[in-house]
């Protein structure tokens, strides 16, 4: 369930008026889910199960400045796998400020969540059932040299920590390590034109994993030129093509420390429409994700999401993937692809009421042997209230 309640406050400083809205937002919506391989695993356990996540927002906006704070719980409840019940908080605050050249950001986010939940873009193993618990912090700053160049910095950290598997289900893997992530991009985007803007990008990444059978680090270096096309009214492209580097060293319990480095391409391109009846986004990318089994990924990624208004009510939407993993140390030859499949029908019952309808097809393919899919079916509630506004 959504509840919107806005206060508009207007406030006097020195003499010159600024108008402040503060924002309380709540929302709830529930989720109903059957699927038939829930952990993904060759030995198939399907189950029903309801998901909901009641989050309370809070925000104040300023001509020039906005902040929030999010927060709440991601509850999970299941049929017959109680295993997995979950009920997992997250906290998030944001803020930005910005005057005539400057902009600055800040992110600070807690999160606990299921392993699997985020292994798409992780170890790509939806089978374990431990609890990754996710600290981050994130500044940006961003200076409009002149009115057509602009150079933008962004640091990052990122701490995870991981639980042990739930009991009964232990089956899965178990090898994940805690691990520290620190990153530094910087960038320069210049306006040729009314349509085309480009620029150069640098970034560097240094990953750390650590459990009670290794000890690794890894460095990235990556640099690529950027740009952005607006080929009309409705298309717009979007490319990045670089290099990158990767230093790593490798300690294991038995004594044994290896290193090695590796080079290789880097590239995102997107392509979006957007219509007055439908949108489409094309993408594919090739990048480095560090792992929570303490390497690193080289992870080559395509994805389509489509949206068309089929009548007032009604809105159909796909949205598929492929990714394929790689190790990119050079160290594991393994690879794994994974295919996500979910096209859905939104039925907008009333102004405020919506339900959504959707499928889902999930499978995985190692090389290493293992081959395994999955089908769900799931019911979302949507409700939206206007809330209560006031302003003088």
């Amino acid at each position: 369930m959504k509840r919107t309640l806005s206060l508009a406050i207007l406030l006097s400083v020195v003499g010159q008026g600024y108008a402040a809205e503060w924002g309380i937002d709540f929302n709830a919506d529930p989720g109903f889910k059957y699927d038939d391989n829930e952990l993904l695993r060759e030995n198939k356990k399907g189950d029903f199960s309801l998901n909901i996540t009641p989050t309370l927002s809070l925000s104040r906006t300023l001509e020039n400045s906005k902040s929030q704070i999010n927060m709440g719980y991601r509850v999970s409840r299941y049929d017959k796998l109680s295993e997995l019940d979950k009920e997992n908080p997250f906290f998030g605050f944001s803020t930005s400020y910005s005057t005539e050249r400057s902009s600055y950001g800040l992110n600070l986010n807690y999160a606990e969540r299921e392993s699997r939940s985020i292994a798409e873009d992780d170890t790509a193993d939806f089978s374990n059932t431990s609890t990754t618990t996710t600290k981050s912090l994130s500044p940006s700053y961003s200076y409009r040299l002149t009115e057509l160049d602009t150079v933008n910095t962004s640091i990052s950290y990122q701490k995870r920590t991981q639980s042990a598997s739930s009991s009964g289900l232990s089956t899965g893997n178990t090898n994940l390590t805690d691990n520290e992530t620190k990153s530094l991009n910087l960038a320069w985007q210049h306006q040729y034109s009314e349509r085309l803007s480009g620029g150069v990008s640098l970034g560097y990444v240094n990953y750390q994993a650590e459990s009670d059978t290794l000890d690794n680090e890894y460095d990235s270096y990556t640099a690529g030129f950027t740009s952005t096309y607006q080929l009309d009214e409705l298309w717009t492209l979007n490319g990045l093509i670089g290099a990158r580097y990767l230093d790593s060293q490798n300690n294991s319990s038995t004594g044994i420390s290896t290193t090695s480095n590796s080079s290789g391409l880097n590239y995102s391109i997107s392509a979006t429409k957007k219509g007055q009846l439908d949108s489409i986004t094309l993408s594919a990318s090739r990048s480095l994700l560090p792992s929570s089994e303490g390497d690193v990924n080289e992870q080559d990624a395509y994805t389509f999401t489509y949206s068309r208004d089929l009548t007032e009510k009604l809105k159909a939407n796909l949205s598929t993937s492929y990714r394929e993993y790689t190790s990119a140390d050079d160290l594991n030859s393994n690879t794994t692809k994974y295919i996500d499949f979910s096209p859905s029908l939104r039925w907008k019952l009333y102004e405020q009421w919506s339900f959504v309808f959707g499928y889902r097809y999930r499978s995985i393919d190692e090389s290493e042997g293992r081959n395994v899919n999955s089908n769900a079916v799931t019911f979302n509630v949507d409700y939206n209230w206007d809330g209560i506004h006031y302003s003088r």
